[in-house]
């Protein structure tokens, strides 16, 4: 069948798309590029102009689709309305558009482990967690969630929550490979602090059940390996994946905080959003962003297949080939 993907020049989205191609659907991605990015699958993909803030597209690139994949959205930006308008307000928008375009097939709608925020006892939170997110992304997340389930849509919908995700293509996970390459790794926070991870290749597996199969419920459904690691855990491992061991440097939550103010001021007078800005470094000073997949596990037969080491080992691996590691 015909799916559309937004976001699908991006990180994760490429993984998707690839994922598509190979079980056999065709891909259409909304794109407000001017010329279509290359990766893996790239060419096969029916690139179509559009803009979700603009609603510009949206009726071309739905023609004839049987699924959607909506993975387009921000992760920073400098005010909270920015964050809302393309993350809840873009999907709103999208939704719409699909129920005018008559979509048959299923809306699926990538949130994230954001969207409910960090577990208190360090436990992994089932999808019975309520909902406390710590940041703008967070919130803007939890809104699009509530967009896309508290009404009922003339088509159906699910809604899936990653936690972290790395791998091939990605550019998050680079600053601590190349500390650890250089010898010196920042922890910050405790390194008993635990998290959940996901591959991008496994993560696009899971789109691709959800957006192909017959769920009971629309979820949410976290969507994440069952292994939760400490962050002393993800250090040797990229220390393995590097050939390096690296010296830690435990950075206080204080510090980050600062650290946080500081460049958000850098971001104020360039008109850019940082990575490293007080929204993001809140949340990784809280410390376990833990989370469950078994309930979208028993439901739809997925499994997470790509461990930390060995994800890690393939991450590297890229970073190398493309000269954004050394060694």
């Amino acid at each position: 069948m015909r799916i559309l993907v937004t976001g699908g020049h991006g990180f994760v989205g490429s993984h998707v798309v690839a994922c598509l191609l190979e079980r056999g659907h065709r891909v259409r991605c909304l794109t407000r590029r001017p010329a279509p990015p290359a990766f893996p699958g790239s060419t096969a993909v029916e690139w179509v102009a559009g803009d979700l803030r603009a609603r510009l597209g949206l009726g071309a690139a739905l023609r004839g689709c049987a699924g959607v994949v909506h993975l387009a959205g921000l992760t920073r930006s400098l005010t909270p309305r920015q964050m809302h308008e393309t993350n809840a307000r873009g999907t709103a928008r999208l939704l719409a558009a699909a129920r005018d375009a008559g979509l048959a097939g299923r809306f699926v709608l990538c949130s994230s482990l954001a969207a409910v925020g960090p577990a208190p006892d360090g436990r992994p939170l089932t999808e019975a967690a309520p909902a406390r997110p710590l940041g703008w992304y967070g919130e803007s997340k939890r809104a699009a969630e509530r967009v896309v389930l508290a009404r009922p849509w003339p088509f159906p919908v699910a809604v899936l929550r990653p936690p972290a995700v790395y791998g091939e293509r990605d550019r998050d996970f680079l600053t601590l490979f190349r500390a650890v390459a250089q010898g010196l790794a920042l922890l910050p926070g405790d390194p008993a602090d635990r998290m959940s991870l996901v591959h991008a290749a496994d993560l696009a597996r899971a789109f691709a059940c959800a957006v192909e199969g017959d769920l009971e419920a629309p979820g949410p459904f976290f969507v994440a390996h069952p292994r939760v690691v400490t962050l002393a855990e993800v250090l040797a491992a990229a220390e393995a994946a590097v050939g390096r061991r690296a010296r830690r440097l435990r950075v206080p939550h204080g510090a980050l905080g600062l650290l946080g103010r500081l460049v958000d001021l850098g971001s104020q007078v360039s008109g850019r959003a940082s990575l490293l800005g007080s929204q993001r470094l809140r949340e990784v000073g809280a410390r376990h962003w833990v989370c469950t997949p078994g309930r979208f596990e028993r439901l739809t037969g997925w499994r997470a297949a790509v461990d930390l080491e060995e994800g890690f080992r393939r991450t590297a691996a890229w970073y190398r080939a493309q000269g954004l590691l050394a060694g």
